[in-house]
């Protein structure tokens, strides 16, 4: 009869909670996924359909992690090196608890998949990146005549603001080719990610334009 061992999975948990540990410092960003998941959903939430767009999201998720395994980046050295010490830390963890065929079986099965998923939300952290926006735009009227004054955007509008444009570009980019939602998400993600494609052309064109203004900025009132 099989048991469980609640020493094995102990351990399991230990090496669970030191895995996420290595996740979470890979991202010098410091991006919160969870909170960028909730957020990404509610979203692209339309009537309150939470399911169909949590629906959306996992298979973007899938679409983007096939299209950087068939089309992997020359530039994924640091995700490389996080698999590297992902299956360090699992083989250490497990040896050193007498589990060593357990971590030979381990490590060969899942560091192609964890490879990948560090590729996959390494992406999408460089990909916000390099679309948030710093500032806004506000037309003012001063003395009869309006001026576009910039401003710096809090973070919580900045990462809304990157999200939407990221849903805009792919709807857009949608209506001109056969793919469905999900995979224009992915796409533009992937365009993103190395700056590319409309979101980050409209983070550009506000960049600009707050830099042509600047000089008004002293009649920012808000």
């Amino acid at each position: 009869m099989n048991t469980k061992n609640p020493t094995t999975t102990k351990y399991s948990l230990d090496l669970l909670k030191k895995t996420d540990s290595l996740v979470k410092n890979q991202f010098k960003r410091g991006t919160d996924f969870d909170l960028f998941f909730k957020k990404f959903t509610n979203l692209l939430m339309i009537d309150g359909k939470k399911t169909k767009a949590s629906k959306i999201l996992f298979t973007m998720l899938l679409t983007l992690k096939k299209k950087l395994e068939q089309d992997p980046q020359k530039n994924e050295k640091k995700a490389i090196r996080s698999m590297t010490k992902w299956k360090t830390l699992t083989q250490n963890h497990l040896e050193n608890n007498g589990m060593k065929s357990s971590a030979q079986n381990l490590t060969s099965e899942r560091s192609k998949q964890v490879g990948l998923n560090f590729t996959l939300l390494r992406v999408i952290s460089k990909a916000l990146e390099n679309v948030t926006p710093n500032v806004e735009v506000r037309k003012v009227r001063v003395a009869g005549s309006t001026y576009s004054v910039p401003a710096v955007l809090p973070k919580k509008k900045q990462e809304t603001l990157a999200l939407k444009w990221i849903i805009n570009s792919a709807k857009k980019k949608q209506k001109t080719s056969k793919n469905n939602f999900s995979m224009s998400l992915a796409e533009e993600f992937l365009d993103a990610s190395r700056k590319l494609g409309l979101a980050r052309q409209k983070r550009d064109e506000l960049h600009r334009l707050a830099q042509i203004n600047r000089a008004y900025i002293r009649y920012r009132w808000w």
